[in-house]
């Protein structure tokens, strides 16, 4: 029984980018501007010619490469692999120590619903406190995006909090939100 052999997978390329997929892309008849502005038509046994360049002098056209919109510089690389990942982590001690990770690069955290609810989870109180604090003054702008999420984390502060003024304060913005989102959703 003989062996089937398969097709490696195929990437297509868009053709305009690349110097062999532009020369497959051009029509035979295609006219290249020259100097003086006329139009000439172009030699179909070049066009046809595989892997041969045209000589310096006789280029129609310069290409102008700009930098793909997806580098970012090192440091702002850097930021947001950090905050993807402390985004991303579940539980109390990755939470933490992603945070400390991204305090420790030299970032602040941004103003962000997504990134002050993760740290409702932090082990450490003070920035628990500082999360409830932020949470209040983007809430009072917006509404939240995760409601009954934010909802059970303040809840459980509430319960198990060490700090007065962190329960008080979580006590606080869960009314809050409750009585927001519930006049929002009649």
């Amino acid at each position: 029984m003989r062996r089937r052999r398969h097709k490696e997978t195929q990437v297509w390329h868009d053709p305009h980018l690349t110097a062999a997929g532009k020369r497959k892309v051009q029509p035979a008849a295609r006219a290249a501007a020259q100097d003086d502005g006329t139009a000439v038509a172009e030699d179909p046994a070049k066009s046809r010619r595989r892997g041969r360049r045209a000589p310096e002098g006789k280029r129609d056209a310069v290409r102008i490469v700009a930098q793909p919109s997806g580098q970012l510089a090192p440091r702002e690389a850097e930021r947001e692999r950090l905050l993807n990942r402390l985004l991303a982590v579940e539980g109390r001690p990755a939470i933490s120590k992603a945070a400390q990770a991204y305090l420790e690069a030299g970032f602040e955290f941004p103003r962000s619903q997504f990134v002050w609810l993760q740290l409702l989870e932090h082990s450490d109180e003070r920035t628990v406190g500082q999360a409830i604090e932020r949470l209040t003054e983007i809430l009072s702008e917006e509404d939240p995006a995760r409601a009954a999420v934010l909802e059970s984390r303040l809840r459980r502060i509430e319960e198990f909090a060490d700090e007065p003024a962190t329960r008080a304060a979580a006590a606080d913005l869960r009314r809050r939100i409750s009585g927001r989102w519930a006049a929002s959703s009649n």
